[in-house]
């Protein structure tokens, strides 16, 4: 442990010096990057290579300790940063390298209630997910910046517990609307991802 010193002051002769402990830097262990440590700065994450070229929710493999994992391992974004719930997360966007005419948008959203306006619950066959209001909610999120939102596939990797795993559940898109009750249904449990970072999504069992 590293220590400094400071000097009070105060008249030359009665000058005193004094010991202050300097904390060590601490660090954290990512589970899928062996022998490398990450500064705990408020800052930047590892960035981890794209290692999936097909999601699916048979696999257990496909699942992510957390949303930038999902962004980096799955879809070759490169970020760094800590992601929201959703991807991407602006006006009118797609996923990077993909066709804006695709629709494609990343969803990532938890289930065990985190949230004390909205609450996402997903049936027990996983074929739908129904993001319904909570408490005093009485505005929906659906308004002219959102709408566009709605047309969106939604590919899926949903928390089911605090700080549990990001799991693949699917590609789902909206198929009931009602004021702050929203529906969607599972429309495939297979996608190929073409490119690193990916350029091209594909369903490979198309159920619509």
């Amino acid at each position: 442990m590293k220590t400094f010193v400071t000097i009070e002051l105060t008249p030359k002769s009665e000058r005193k010096v004094r010991p202050i402990a300097v904390k060590p830097i601490v660090t954290i262990e990512h589970p899928q990057i062996s022998e490398r440590k990450v500064k705990i700065s408020g800052s930047k994450l590892p960035v981890l290579p794209k290692k999936f070229d097909v999601l699916d929710v048979k696999d257990s493999s496909c699942q992510f300790r957390i949303n930038i994992d999902v962004l980096n391992e799955a879809f070759g974004v490169g970020r760094s940063m800590y992601a929201k719930a959703s991807y991407p997360d602006k006006k009118g966007g797609f996923i990077p390298g993909t066709k804006a005419g695709d629709k494609f948008f990343i969803w990532m959203p938890k289930l065990y209630g985190n949230s004390s306006e909205w609450k996402n619950i997903i049936s027990k066959d996983g074929s739908e997910i129904y993001e319904v209001a909570e408490g005093d909610r009485h505005e929906d999120w659906i308004n002219e910046d959102t709408q566009h939102l709605i047309d969106n596939m939604r590919i899926i990797f949903a928390q089911a517990r605090y700080k549990g795993m990001y799991k693949f559940v699917g590609v789902f898109r909206s198929s009931k609307i009602e004021h702050c009750n929203h529906t969607y249904e599972r429309i495939a449990t297979r996608v190929k991802l073409i490119g690193n970072p990916v350029t091209r999504i594909e369903l490979l069992d198309d159920c619509r």
